[in-house]
């Protein structure tokens, strides 16, 4: 008898181990079903289907929160909760991942969920029209009412010292408002540092122009060259650049252009292709659970940010892509492209400049425009700033840290999507994200020295390879702190970042 009892216990894990797995399945299917919808509605939705489309994501919502809340779920998350300590280590995260989701799940009520999901497709097609009109008033409605929502998604959620950070550990779980101001601020006034100093040396030419569709061409070109599997994913434009994924089957990302900067394309191509190749590359056995996806987001950032910016940008980068550059971009519509050199290429995109779009940011001025996003979050959740002075508010803090004043608010608060889509607490992530990313980058250096050699070249394998193996293969089964200690040997820091950065401009500049 005694003998069968580990038998019997190991019989009934694997029935309930089969039971979740599907359970998870099913969860992550009407997930993307809705992240189907969110796309269509962001790239080729007719206009006027916004206020069906609202419906249809709050209906499919609805259904979600009920799966999650169901008897069902219930029974699945006092058993996990019974058998996490026995169960093998993977299983035991996997447990973890979904007790997290099942209690947030359990923590909302119905109508909450329904009504955000409503407003919150409603106010993304309210923010494109004000932000094609120049409106603020034609958006605020709505951002007053996501607010009043997600203070209450706040309170029913709960949280260790600030109403924020709620919203914050969505994107990055365990973070804390009290640890991500501070490591701002530090990192901003480490920026105003190289600023200052830059902003007294001779600026890079720009790039010359060149069309939207040779861009876009270029663009496919760097994605298809690096490692994006177009047979399982597609890049479309739309107003605000951004990566869909449906399963590392079906990856979606979008692009935006201007004629007369090249880089906008390109670069924001190449950003969100560091997202796709990572959703591309979770493993397909952790594809259907809730570890199939980025760690967090600031994990999912720093792989975006690390093509864009630290290979994207990088001299060797610019080396291997000038014949590419020069076959889609000379002779079209007479722009000098046949004189342009690699090292050109390089002092342009890496211009250090204050700019009023964060999207088109330099490298050091990036995180003034987070600080700012940061800050106009936490004033505007408490309720200390009111949402009809939220303009004004914008424009003095963006003159302030930057010495420039939009001059509407197409250029000023109406810029980014985030906020239309309830996303309050994300926009830390991109800093954060920036921080991992030259962490990373320091290890891949010393593990990789001929790493230049291989970019000059176009051979990003052993790159790639080297991000499956230390990153994407683990999905969200391990903690950002986990990975990144892991792979450097430390914690989170800005001081890798300055060291990168530092190094860069010194060759950009001298």
């Amino acid at each position: 008898m005694s003998a069968d009892r580990p038998r019997t216990r190991h019989t009934a894990f694997v029935r309930f181990w089969s039971e979740l797995t599907d359970f998870m399945r099913r969860i992550r299917s009407l997930r993307s079903a809705l992240a189907l919808l969110s796309w269509d509605q962001e790239t080729i939705m007719p206009r006027k289907g916004a206020e069906r489309r609202a419906e249809h994501i709050a209906a499919l919502e609805a259904l979600l929160h009920r799966e999650m809340t169901s008897t069902t779920a219930r029974r699945l998350a006092e058993r996990a909760a019974t058998v996490m300590d026995s169960a093998p280590e993977r299983e035991r995260r996997i447990l973890r991942l979904f007790l997290r989701e099942y209690r947030r799940a359990a923590a909302l009520p119905p109508q909450l969920v329904t009504e955000l999901a409503h407003t919150q497709a409603l106010a993304v097609e309210s923010w494109r029209i004000a932000r094609e009109e120049n409106s603020f008033p034609t958006f605020a409605p709505y951002l007053e009412r996501l607010l009043r929502l997600k203070r209450e998604q706040a309170e029913r959620y709960g949280y260790p010292e600030h109403p924020y950070d709620a919203l914050l550990d969505l994107y990055e779980p365990g973070m804390r408002l009290s640890t991500v101001r501070p490591l701002l601020e530090a990192l901003t006034t480490q920026m105003q540092h190289l600023l200052s100093a830059v902003l007294q040396k001779p600026q890079p030419q720009p790039l010359p122009s060149a069309p939207c569709a040779a861009q876009f061409v270029l663009g496919r070109a760097f994605c298809a060259a690096i490692g994006f599997d177009f047979q399982r994913g597609r890049i479309d434009f739309s107003t605000h650049p951004f990566c869909t994924a449906l399963g590392p089957e079906d990856v979606r990302i979008t692009t935006r252009c201007s004629d007369h900067e090249p880089q906008v394309c390109l670069y924001s191509m190449l950003h969100e292709l560091g997202h796709a190749l990572y959703d591309q590359n979770i493993p397909a056995e952790l594809a259907s659970t809730f570890a199939g996806e980025g760690a967090s987001m600031a994990i999912h950032e720093s792989q975006a940010l690390f093509w864009e910016d630290i290979i994207g940008r990088s001299l060797a980068f610019c080396r291997w892509s000038l014949p590419l550059w020069k076959q889609y971009f000379d002779g079209m519509l007479g722009t000098p492209w046949e004189s342009v050199s690699a090292e050109e290429i390089f002092r342009a995109v890496n211009t250090v400049r204050p700019s009023l779009i964060r999207t088109e940011a330099d490298e050091v001025t990036y995180h003034f425009h987070i600080l700012l996003r940061l800050q106009l979050e936490v004033e505007l959740l408490t309720g200390s700033l009111p949402v009809s002075e939220l303009p004004e508010a914008w424009n003095t803090m963006m003159e302030r840290l930057l010495q420039i004043r939009p001059s509407d608010d197409r250029s000023g608060c109406l810029q980014d999507i985030h906020w239309s889509l309830g996303d309050f607490g994300y926009f830390p992530a991109y800093s954060l994200g920036k921080l991992y990313a030259a962490m990373f980058w320091k290890q891949l250096r010393h593990e990789l020295p001929e790493l230049d050699e291989y970019i000059a070249r176009g051979e990003f394998q052993p790159l790639l390879e080297w991000l499956r193996e230390r990153i994407y293969s683990v999905g969200a089964l391990e903690t950002p702190e986990e990975i990144v200690h892991r792979i450097t040997g430390k914690a989170l820091s800005h001081e890798d970042f300055v060291d990168y950065i530092t190094e860069k401009l010194r060759l950009v500049y001298d």
